[in-house]
Protein backbone atom coordinates (compact mmCIF):
# COMPACT_ATOMS: atom_id res chain seq x y z
CA UNK A 1 0.00 0.00 0.00
CA UNK A 2 1.07 3.67 -0.67
CA UNK A 3 2.37 5.55 2.12
CA UNK A 4 -0.26 8.52 3.05
CA UNK A 5 1.66 11.69 3.06
CA UNK A 6 -0.89 13.29 4.30
CA UNK A 7 -0.97 10.97 7.77
CA UNK A 8 2.86 11.50 8.31
CA UNK A 9 1.99 15.44 7.87
CA UNK A 10 -0.45 15.06 11.01
CA UNK A 11 2.51 13.00 12.42
CA UNK A 12 4.83 15.85 11.90
CA UNK A 13 2.58 18.20 13.01
CA UNK A 14 2.47 16.69 16.05
CA UNK A 15 6.37 16.22 16.73
CA UNK A 16 7.06 19.85 16.04
CA UNK A 17 4.13 21.29 18.50
CA UNK A 18 5.74 18.84 21.43
CA UNK A 19 9.26 20.09 20.05
CA UNK A 20 8.29 23.81 20.32
CA UNK A 21 5.88 23.49 23.96
CA UNK A 22 9.23 21.25 25.50
CA UNK A 23 11.19 24.30 24.22
CA UNK A 24 8.84 26.90 25.79
CA UNK A 25 8.76 25.07 29.50
CA UNK A 26 12.57 25.12 29.24
CA UNK A 27 13.43 29.15 28.45
CA UNK A 28 10.16 30.34 29.30
CA UNK A 29 11.40 33.78 31.90
CA UNK A 30 10.71 32.93 35.51
CA UNK A 31 8.72 36.36 35.18
CA UNK A 32 6.70 35.06 31.81
CA UNK A 33 2.90 35.25 32.35
CA UNK A 34 0.60 32.82 31.33
CA UNK A 35 -2.65 34.87 30.83
CA UNK A 36 -1.44 36.60 27.64
CA UNK A 37 -2.59 36.05 24.21
CA UNK A 38 0.86 34.38 22.97
CA UNK A 39 1.03 32.04 26.20
CA UNK A 40 -2.24 30.64 25.72
CA UNK A 41 -1.75 30.02 22.28
CA UNK A 42 1.39 28.24 22.88
CA UNK A 43 0.33 26.55 25.93
CA UNK A 44 -3.04 25.10 23.63
CA UNK A 45 -1.11 23.93 20.65
CA UNK A 46 1.28 22.53 23.07
CA UNK A 47 -1.64 20.96 24.86
CA UNK A 48 -2.43 19.14 21.16
CA UNK A 49 0.76 17.52 20.98
CA UNK A 50 0.44 14.50 21.96
CA UNK A 51 -3.22 13.89 21.69
CA UNK A 52 -2.94 13.84 18.03
CA UNK A 53 0.53 12.11 18.18
CA UNK A 54 -1.39 9.28 19.89
CA UNK A 55 -4.74 9.40 17.71
CA UNK A 56 -2.46 9.06 14.65
CA UNK A 57 -0.73 6.29 16.00
CA UNK A 58 -3.73 4.51 16.70
CA UNK A 59 -5.11 5.38 12.90
CA UNK A 60 -1.81 3.91 11.70
CA UNK A 61 -2.16 0.45 13.92
CA UNK A 62 -5.39 -0.61 11.69
CA UNK A 63 -3.18 -1.33 9.06
CA UNK A 64 -0.42 -2.87 11.01
CA UNK A 65 -0.08 -6.77 10.27
CA UNK A 66 -0.13 -7.65 13.96
CA UNK A 67 1.36 -10.99 15.20
CA UNK A 68 2.80 -11.63 18.61
CA UNK A 69 5.87 -11.37 17.62
CA UNK A 70 5.76 -8.33 16.31
CA UNK A 71 4.06 -6.80 19.13
CA UNK A 72 6.64 -8.16 21.88
CA UNK A 73 9.27 -7.06 19.92
CA UNK A 74 7.95 -3.21 19.39
CA UNK A 75 7.30 -3.23 22.71
CA UNK A 76 10.94 -3.86 23.69
CA UNK A 77 12.07 -1.47 21.38
CA UNK A 78 9.77 1.53 22.40
CA UNK A 79 10.49 0.68 25.91
CA UNK A 80 14.25 0.71 25.34
CA UNK A 81 13.62 4.16 23.46
CA UNK A 82 11.85 5.70 26.51
CA UNK A 83 15.13 4.74 28.50
CA UNK A 84 16.85 6.61 26.04
CA UNK A 85 15.23 9.43 26.59
CA UNK A 86 14.91 9.63 30.34
CA UNK A 87 18.85 9.68 30.26
CA UNK A 88 19.25 12.21 27.58
CA UNK A 89 16.47 14.34 30.10
CA UNK A 90 17.76 13.37 33.45
CA UNK A 91 16.34 16.72 34.47
CA UNK A 92 13.19 15.87 33.93
CA UNK A 93 12.78 12.01 34.36
CA UNK A 94 14.32 9.73 35.91
CA UNK A 95 15.96 6.54 34.30
CA UNK A 96 12.47 4.32 34.39
CA UNK A 97 10.11 7.07 34.12
CA UNK A 98 6.99 5.84 32.31
CA UNK A 99 6.20 8.62 29.39
CA UNK A 100 4.47 8.39 25.76
CA UNK A 101 6.57 6.08 24.08
CA UNK A 102 5.83 3.58 26.85
CA UNK A 103 2.32 4.17 26.48
CA UNK A 104 2.68 3.23 22.37
CA UNK A 105 4.62 0.49 23.69
CA UNK A 106 1.95 -1.13 26.00
CA UNK A 107 -0.84 0.12 23.32
CA UNK A 108 0.97 -1.73 20.60
CA UNK A 109 0.91 -4.67 22.50
CA UNK A 110 -2.73 -4.68 23.67
CA UNK A 111 -3.72 -3.44 20.18
CA UNK A 112 -6.12 -6.30 19.31
CA UNK A 113 -8.39 -5.46 22.21
CA UNK A 114 -8.93 -1.73 21.69
CA UNK A 115 -9.23 -1.91 17.89
CA UNK A 116 -11.72 -4.83 18.41
CA UNK A 117 -13.64 -1.38 20.17
CA UNK A 118 -13.19 0.73 17.53
CA UNK A 119 -14.49 -1.34 14.36
CA UNK A 120 -18.08 -0.63 15.26
CA UNK A 121 -19.49 2.54 15.51
CA UNK A 122 -21.76 1.97 18.52
CA UNK A 123 -18.62 0.44 20.46
CA UNK A 124 -16.03 3.01 19.47
CA UNK A 125 -18.81 5.67 21.03
CA UNK A 126 -20.19 4.00 24.01
CA UNK A 127 -15.86 3.29 24.56
CA UNK A 128 -15.36 7.07 24.16
CA UNK A 129 -17.89 8.00 26.49
CA UNK A 130 -17.32 5.60 29.33
CA UNK A 131 -13.54 6.33 28.95
CA UNK A 132 -14.78 10.02 29.75
CA UNK A 133 -17.70 9.69 32.37
CA UNK A 134 -14.96 7.32 34.38
CA UNK A 135 -12.31 9.42 33.99
CA UNK A 136 -14.77 12.53 35.49
CA UNK A 137 -15.89 10.38 38.23
CA UNK A 138 -13.05 8.75 39.39
CA UNK A 139 -10.30 10.90 37.98
CA UNK A 140 -7.36 7.76 38.76
CA UNK A 141 -4.47 10.17 37.70
CA UNK A 142 -4.95 12.14 41.20
CA UNK A 143 -5.02 15.85 40.47
CA UNK A 144 -2.68 16.57 43.69
CA UNK A 145 0.33 14.93 42.67
CA UNK A 146 3.27 16.92 41.60
CA UNK A 147 5.38 16.49 38.33
CA UNK A 148 7.99 14.83 40.89
CA UNK A 149 5.41 12.26 42.11
CA UNK A 150 4.85 11.53 38.41
CA UNK A 151 8.35 10.73 37.72
CA UNK A 152 9.16 9.15 40.34
CA UNK A 153 10.44 5.64 40.13
CA UNK A 154 11.58 4.07 43.35
CA UNK A 155 10.06 0.47 43.50
CA UNK A 156 8.49 -1.97 40.55
CA UNK A 157 4.87 -1.27 41.77
CA UNK A 158 5.41 2.67 40.81
CA UNK A 159 6.29 2.32 37.57
CA UNK A 160 3.38 0.04 37.28
CA UNK A 161 0.86 2.31 38.99
CA UNK A 162 2.43 5.38 36.60
CA UNK A 163 2.15 3.43 33.36
CA UNK A 164 -1.59 2.53 33.80
CA UNK A 165 -2.95 5.42 36.19
CA UNK A 166 -0.95 7.81 37.37
CA UNK A 167 2.04 8.34 35.73
CA UNK A 168 2.70 11.50 33.09
CA UNK A 169 1.03 9.51 30.04
CA UNK A 170 -0.96 6.73 31.37
CA UNK A 171 -2.74 4.01 29.55
CA UNK A 172 -6.33 5.50 31.30
CA UNK A 173 -7.29 7.63 30.17
CA UNK A 174 -4.78 7.77 26.87
CA UNK A 175 -6.18 5.01 25.22
CA UNK A 176 -8.76 7.18 24.48
CA UNK A 177 -6.99 8.66 21.76
CA UNK A 178 -5.78 5.50 19.75
CA UNK A 179 -9.49 4.96 19.86
CA UNK A 180 -10.60 7.47 18.59
CA UNK A 181 -7.49 7.58 15.43
CA UNK A 182 -8.73 3.93 14.91
CA UNK A 183 -12.27 4.96 14.83
CA UNK A 184 -11.54 7.73 12.32
CA UNK A 185 -9.61 5.21 9.97
CA UNK A 186 -11.87 2.83 9.77
CA UNK A 187 -15.16 4.43 9.47
CA UNK A 188 -13.80 7.75 7.51
CA UNK A 189 -16.24 9.96 8.97
CA UNK A 190 -17.57 12.26 6.25
CA UNK A 191 -16.30 15.85 7.14
CA UNK A 192 -20.55 17.00 7.97
CA UNK A 193 -20.34 14.08 10.59
CA UNK A 194 -16.47 15.51 11.73
CA UNK A 195 -17.35 19.06 11.78
CA UNK A 196 -20.84 18.06 13.88
CA UNK A 197 -18.40 16.55 16.70
CA UNK A 198 -16.51 19.32 16.39
CA UNK A 199 -19.32 21.90 17.31
CA UNK A 200 -20.20 19.55 19.73
CA UNK A 201 -16.94 20.07 21.67
CA UNK A 202 -16.37 23.48 21.30
CA UNK A 203 -20.29 24.34 23.00
CA UNK A 204 -18.81 21.91 25.63
CA UNK A 205 -15.85 23.99 25.93
CA UNK A 206 -17.17 26.99 25.63
CA UNK A 207 -19.58 25.96 28.77
CA UNK A 208 -16.37 25.13 30.91
CA UNK A 209 -15.22 28.52 30.36
CA UNK A 210 -18.23 30.20 31.16
CA UNK A 211 -17.99 28.05 34.58
CA UNK A 212 -14.50 29.11 35.17
CA UNK A 213 -14.88 32.69 34.52
CA UNK A 214 -18.06 32.29 36.89
CA UNK A 215 -16.47 30.31 39.19
CA UNK A 216 -12.85 32.45 39.21
CA UNK A 217 -11.04 29.59 38.40
CA UNK A 218 -8.14 29.12 35.98
CA UNK A 219 -9.45 27.81 32.69
CA UNK A 220 -6.27 25.16 31.65
CA UNK A 221 -3.37 24.90 33.33
CA UNK A 222 -1.06 21.97 33.46
CA UNK A 223 -1.38 20.90 36.83
CA UNK A 224 -3.26 21.99 39.64
CA UNK A 225 -6.65 23.37 40.11
CA UNK A 226 -8.04 24.50 36.89
CA UNK A 227 -11.07 23.44 35.09
CA UNK A 228 -8.71 21.44 31.84
CA UNK A 229 -5.37 19.85 33.55
CA UNK A 230 -3.02 17.70 31.19
CA UNK A 231 -1.44 15.67 34.75
CA UNK A 232 -3.47 14.78 35.13
CA UNK A 233 -5.90 14.35 31.98
CA UNK A 234 -9.11 15.12 33.07
CA UNK A 235 -12.00 14.80 31.07
CA UNK A 236 -12.55 18.52 29.86
CA UNK A 237 -9.15 18.34 28.71
CA UNK A 238 -9.53 15.48 26.64
CA UNK A 239 -12.95 16.92 25.30
CA UNK A 240 -10.85 19.78 24.47
CA UNK A 241 -8.17 17.67 22.84
CA UNK A 242 -10.66 15.58 20.92
CA UNK A 243 -11.69 18.94 19.17
CA UNK A 244 -8.65 20.25 18.83
CA UNK A 245 -7.89 16.90 17.16
CA UNK A 246 -10.62 16.93 15.13
CA UNK A 247 -9.77 20.62 13.46
CA UNK A 248 -6.56 19.44 12.42
CA UNK A 249 -7.51 16.02 11.10
CA UNK A 250 -10.33 18.01 8.91
CA UNK A 251 -8.01 20.43 8.02
CA UNK A 252 -5.18 18.60 6.78
CA UNK A 253 -6.44 14.98 5.77
CA UNK A 254 -5.84 14.36 2.22
CA UNK A 255 -4.42 17.81 1.56
CA UNK A 256 -0.84 18.54 1.97
CA UNK A 257 -0.46 22.30 2.43
CA UNK A 258 2.98 22.26 4.50
CA UNK A 259 5.96 20.79 1.74
CA UNK A 260 8.50 18.59 3.87
CA UNK A 261 6.11 18.50 6.92
CA UNK A 262 5.59 14.41 6.13
CA UNK A 263 9.28 13.92 5.87
CA UNK A 264 9.42 15.06 9.49
CA UNK A 265 6.65 12.80 10.32
CA UNK A 266 8.75 9.84 9.44
CA UNK A 267 11.24 10.37 11.95
CA UNK A 268 8.77 11.15 14.55
CA UNK A 269 10.56 8.60 17.34
CA UNK A 270 14.46 9.75 16.13
CA UNK A 271 13.19 13.49 16.49
CA UNK A 272 11.19 12.90 20.01
CA UNK A 273 14.04 11.16 21.67
CA UNK A 274 17.03 13.53 20.05
CA UNK A 275 15.35 16.86 21.18
CA UNK A 276 15.37 16.03 24.46
CA UNK A 277 19.78 16.60 24.28
CA UNK A 278 20.08 20.01 23.22
CA UNK A 279 17.33 20.95 25.81
CA UNK A 280 18.86 19.13 28.46
CA UNK A 281 22.49 20.93 27.74
CA UNK A 282 20.30 24.25 27.37
CA UNK A 283 18.23 24.35 30.28
CA UNK A 284 20.14 26.15 32.44
CA UNK A 285 20.01 29.24 30.32
CA UNK A 286 18.28 31.91 31.38
CA UNK A 287 16.71 33.85 28.77
CA UNK A 288 15.15 37.33 28.30
CA UNK A 289 11.66 37.47 27.15
CA UNK A 290 13.15 39.12 24.17
CA UNK A 291 15.30 36.13 23.32
CA UNK A 292 13.14 33.56 24.70
CA UNK A 293 10.06 33.80 22.17
CA UNK A 294 12.48 33.88 19.13
CA UNK A 295 14.80 30.95 20.25
CA UNK A 296 11.62 28.62 20.67
CA UNK A 297 10.47 29.47 17.40
CA UNK A 298 14.17 28.80 16.09
CA UNK A 299 14.57 25.61 17.60
CA UNK A 300 11.21 24.28 16.95
CA UNK A 301 10.99 25.09 13.02
CA UNK A 302 15.19 23.97 12.47
CA UNK A 303 14.01 20.50 12.89
CA UNK A 304 11.62 20.94 9.71
CA UNK A 305 14.38 21.45 7.41
CA UNK A 306 16.88 18.94 8.96
CA UNK A 307 14.80 16.37 8.54
CA UNK A 308 13.95 16.65 5.09
CA UNK A 309 17.49 16.46 4.52
CA UNK A 310 18.01 13.50 6.86
CA UNK A 311 15.23 11.86 4.22
CA UNK A 312 17.02 12.62 1.40
CA UNK A 313 20.97 11.85 2.00
CA UNK A 314 20.59 9.17 5.15
CA UNK A 315 17.23 7.56 5.60
CA UNK A 316 18.78 4.57 7.14
CA UNK A 317 20.39 6.00 9.97
CA UNK A 318 17.36 6.78 12.52
CA UNK A 319 15.67 4.60 15.11
CA UNK A 320 12.59 3.39 12.70
CA UNK A 321 14.93 2.24 10.58
CA UNK A 322 15.84 -0.12 13.11
CA UNK A 323 12.54 -1.00 14.49
CA UNK A 324 12.13 -1.59 10.87
CA UNK A 325 14.96 -4.12 10.49
CA UNK A 326 13.83 -5.34 14.19
CA UNK A 327 10.95 -6.77 13.02
CA UNK A 328 11.47 -7.60 10.10
CA UNK A 329 8.32 -5.90 8.14
CA UNK A 330 7.59 -2.71 6.46
CA UNK A 331 7.53 0.54 8.05
CA UNK A 332 4.15 0.83 9.39
CA UNK A 333 2.22 2.09 5.85
CA UNK A 334 -0.52 4.91 6.02
CA UNK A 335 -3.01 3.28 2.49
Amino acid sequence: MERRKDIDQLRGLAILLMVMVHAAATWAPDDASTTTFLALVVAGLGGLAAPLFVTVGGWVTVHSSWTIQKATIRFLYLMSAQFLVNICAPHLFDPFTPGVLSLFAILYLIAPLWLRLARNTATLTISILVIGIANWIFLPGNSELLWADRIETTSFTEIIQHLIISGTYPIFPWIFFSILGAGLNIHSPSIQKMSGAIICGMTVCISFLVISMNNNTPFAQPVGNATLTFFPANTPFLIGAMTGVLIFWALLEHRLPFRGLDRLGRLSLTLYVVHFIPLYFGSTLILPWELAVPTVMLFTFLWWPISVLHQTKFPIYSLEYISQRLSRHGEERAP
